[in-house]
């Protein structure tokens, strides 16, 4: 199955790298597999098959759904010049001025679609399940309100936006789960 949706990433790379707007970086490079390895060791979990076979045989981020997805260490950044495994640090690491502010153990940020709203895959997950973070409706005092589930897997993931489907519209589209659940949120009095 994952040669087929490597297939799929091919094809869809070579029509469009970034499916918002950015400028695409000058060459895709992979990710050198002692990289991979080395970036999971310091993670301190692994990474999904199908995700370091995406960084080391296609390419170490700047391609995929939103801006693209975040590269791993010696990989393409997001807008902000931090590479996956960066910005899971700086997460974890909390917030002195927030101290209820936690990170899941496990949930690494893969790509970044603008206004701080990441998709993250839930490596404590055995199906690598993907989470969206967006802080933008954040109200509870421990953070939970700001994650949602996006995907039951990141195969299914990865393969519904290879296979063309809009990722952003699924979610926060009219009819998108996260704007059902934002919508049936009471509110703030």
């Amino acid at each position: 199955m994952d040669d087929l949706v490597l297939a799929a990433i091919r094809r869809r790379i070579a029509a469009k790298i970034p499916d918002l707007d950015r400028s695409a970086p000058a060459r895709l490079q992979p990710a050198d597999p002692h990289d991979v390895a080395d970036d999971e060791r310091q993670l301190g979990f692994p990474l999904p098959p199908l995700l370091k076979r995406i960084y080391s045989e296609l390419a170490n981020g700047g391609f995929g759904p939103g801006y693209g997805l975040i590269g791993l260490t010696n990989g393409i950044p997001d807008d902000t010049g931090k590479t996956g495994p960066a910005i899971y640090r700086m997460f974890r690491d909390g917030d002195p001025e927030d101290p209820r502010w936690t990170w899941p153990e496990g949930l690494l940020p893969i790509c970044h679609w603008g206004c701080a709203i990441l998709s993250c895959i839930d490596c404590a997950d055995p199906n690598f399940r993907m989470r969206i973070f967006d802080p933008n409706e954040h109200r509870d005092e421990d953070w939970a309100d700001a994650f949602f589930e996006e995907s039951p897997s990141f195969e299914e993931w990865i393969g519904a936006w290879a296979s063309g489907v809009d990722l952003w519209t699924l979610m926060y589209g009219e009819e998108g789960h996260i704007t059902r659940l934002l919508a049936a949120r009471k509110p703030i009095s």
